[in-house]
C-alpha cells in the first residue's frame, strides 16, 4: 500500500537545508573503534579534498584548548635529514586530562638511499593509552594530500593482508602521502596536521620512540622502510606486549 502525503513548504525548506548541511555534519573528530573486526576508519580514500569526513578547518579543530607545547625536530634516515617533523599538545581548559595531539611532517626532495628517491611517508604512527578513548581528525593547513584513513594499529600500508589490520590499541595509525618528489606524479611535501584526542590523566611527555614513520609504497614489502623518533605522548604508554584492552 502506498500512501501519499503532502509536504509544506516550510517542512521541504527544512529537508533541503538538513540536506545541504550533511557533509559539515560529517566534518570534525572521528572516534575510533576499540574493539571488534574493523579498525580503520576512512577519512577520504581518494585523497579528496571535497570530501570533509574527519577534517577540521583550525588548529586544535575544537574550541575550549590551550597550547601547551610545540616543537620542531628534523627527521634523519641513513645520515640524512629527510624532513622536518611539527608536534603541538594543546590541553582541555574544564578538563586538564583532555589532550589533543598535534603532528605533521615536510619532507626534502633530497635522496636517502642509493637509489636516488626522496622518502615517502605513506604511515604515521603515535602511542596513546590503550585503555583510554582516541579520536582523529585532521587539518590540510595547506597540504593538498589529505587524510585517508586511520585505526589503532600499528600495521601500515602493504603491512598486512587483507582490508583491516591487526588491532593494537596502545597505536594510532595515520595513513598520509608526504613527499617532496614524488615520481609517478603529483605529490604534496607536507603532510596534513594529524590530530589525536585523547585522555592523558598523568600529563605527557617527550618519548623517545613515540612516532612510528612508515615508506612502504613499493613493489615488494621488503623493500619497505621505517624508523622511530621521538614524539608527545600521555605518561604511562605500556610496551606494545603489555597491551591491554581495558575498560574505560
Amino acid at each position: 500500500m502506498t500512501v501519499s502525503k503532502r509536504i509544506g513548504r516550510g517542512a521541504l525548506a527544512i529537508g533541503i537545508i538538513l540536506a545541504s548541511s550533511s557533509p559539515a555534519m560529517a566534518a570534525g573528530f572521528e572516534k575510533l573503534t576499540k574493539t571488534g573486526e574493523t579498525v580503520l576508519t576512512t577519512c577520504n580514500p581518494n585523497h579528496s579534498s571535497t570530501n570533509t569526513q574527519c577534517k577540521v578547518t583550525s588548529l586544535p579543530g575544537e574550541s575550549g584548548y590551550t597550547l601547551v607545547a610545540s616543537r620542531s625536530a628534523p627527521l634523519i634516515y641513513n645520515e640524512v635529514t629527510i624532513g622536518t617533523l611539527f608536534e603541538r599538545v594543546w590541553q582541555n581548559q574544564t578538563d586538564s586530562t583532555l589532550y589533543i595531539f598535534g603532528a605533521r611532517v615536510v619532507m626534502n626532495a633530497n635522496p636517502y638511499d642509493s637509489s636516488g628517491a626522496a622518502f615517502n611517508v605513506n604511515d604515521l604512527f603515535r602511542q596513546t593509552l590503550p585503555n583510554r578513548a582516541v579520536s582523529i581528525a585532521y587539518f590540510p593547513d595547506g597540504a593538498t594530500q589529505a587524510l585517508q584513513e586511520a585505526g589503532r594499529t600499528v600495521q601500515g600500508l602493504n603491512e598486512f593482508e587483507g582490508e583491516q589490520p591487526e588491532r593494537d590499541n596502545t597505536w594510532v595509525d595515520f595513513r598520509i602521502d608526504a613527499n617532496a618528489a614524488e615520481p609517478s606524479g603529483p605529490s604534496s611535501a607536507s603532510s596534513p596536521w594529524v590530530l589525536t584526542r585523547t585522555k592523558a590523566p598523568t600529563g605527557y611527555a617527550l618519548n623517545a620512540l613515540g612516532l612510528r614513520v612508515l615508506n612502504s609504497d613499493v613493489d615488494d614489502v621488503l623493500d619497505a622502510v621505517d624508523f622511530y623518533t621521538a614524539s608527545y605522548q600521555p605518561n604511562g604508554v605500556p610496551p606494545p606486549e603489555d597491551d591491554e584492552e581495558d575498560e574505560e
